[in-house]
């Protein structure tokens, strides 16, 4: 014991908190509300009973309220409009706005298990985010320590780093995507809010069971959903196509060097070429990832020797964009060498 903390509080505090947060990012969004993958009714279960835990509604009125944003991002309807103010966006919406519809959920609707989440989310949420913590500290000797750690504690951490997503995610930071919404991509929000802080490519691109698509970015929900995948537990993970993300980047990168464009007619000609060439190679990457996965669902000695064919085109294709996106991202850190 430490100052009156003892261990088996400590472990609740952080499994409580992780399978929370977790049943939030990559049960109640990126399944429930975005269908991002596939998930075996184990999981779903999993997810229902920890995502009543988070007690942030049922699965039903979260999914309703979060499809709601996306389809009015900073307008009147959007929930927890930024353009209201931090302080709305991150907690205030929910003790003053007063709206109990639940709508665009009719696919959910047909899930027994989320019908009975909804159902008994009160009694559930009860004994899943207090009761159940209290009962196991109390088998350790130490029920008051489950019940404030492993509940209390747990619920106040996991609410804030939920509705930084609300609120962060959509004030600092990038958008490398799309300058439609307040939608912004940050490191630090990711840290904060297991992966999810990476909103502008988000907002994008809905469907993606990622939200940091880029392999270094820091988005434990994806590599939870990843992981998932391989036992069986998950499938279908739905990616955004390379080719559309690279022109969502592009749109943007013009954007940013519009004003030099308009000034220099050469600079103009030259990124219009750039542009092309990468769309180009991005599209026969695209081809070949394609002709790939057909041709792994055959057998024989022909099938595996086009294969380390079409391996050996692959690898050139991915340098030869390398090279051009480099190309590219040179030219718009120093637009004034090509207008020269």
């Amino acid at each position: 014991m430490l100052h009156g903390v003892t261990a088996v509080a400590v472990v609740l505090f952080l499994v409580w908190t992780a399978a929370c947060g977790f049943s939030v990012t990559a049960g109640y969004h990126r399944l429930f509300t975005h269908g991002a993958y596939r998930a075996h009714a184990a999981l779903r279960a999993f997810w229902l009973f920890f995502g009543a835990a988070a007690i942030e509604n049922s699965a039903l009125k979260w999914c309703s309220d979060h499809r709601r944003h996306h389809a009015s991002v900073d307008e009147e309807a959007d929930p927890y409009n930024i353009r209201l103010g931090f302080w709305w966006a991150h907690i205030a919406w929910i003790f003053f706005r007063d709206d109990q519809r639940i709508e665009k959920v009719g696919d959910l609707e047909r899930d027994p298990l989320v019908r009975l989440q909804h159902r008994f989310y009160v009694p559930l949420l009860l004994f899943a985010s207090f009761g159940l913590p209290t009962w196991i500290g109390l088998c350790f000797g130490d029920a008051w320590g489950g019940l404030v750690l492993g509940g209390f504690l747990r619920l106040v951490v996991l609410y804030h780093a939920t509705f930084c997503v609300n609120s962060l995610a959509h004030m600092f930071g990038g958008q490398p995507y799309s300058d439609g919404d307040s939608s912004r991509d940050s490191s630090l929000t990711a840290l904060i809010t297991l992966g999810e802080g990476y909103h502008n490519f988000h907002h994008t691109f809905p469907f993606d069971y990622r939200n940091g698509v880029r392999a270094w970015h820091f988005d434990p929900t994806k590599w939870v959903i990843r992981g998932l995948s391989w036992t069986g537990l998950a499938g279908g993970l739905v990616r955004a196509p390379h080719d559309a993300i690279l022109k969502a980047r592009i749109r943007m990168d013009e954007k940013r060097v519009a004003g030099w464009v308009a000034e220099h007619p050469v600079l103009a000609v030259r990124l219009r070429e750039a542009r092309e060439r990468l769309e180009k190679l991005a599209e026969r990457w695209a081809e070949l990832k394609a002709q790939m996965t057909a041709l792994r669902e055959r057998t024989g000695r022909a099938s595996r020797e086009a294969l380390d064919e079409l391996r050996s085109e692959m690898r050139e294709a991915r340098r030869r964009f390398r090279e051009a996106y480099g190309a590219w991202r040179l030219v718009l850190r120093q637009p004034e060498l090509l207008a020269a």
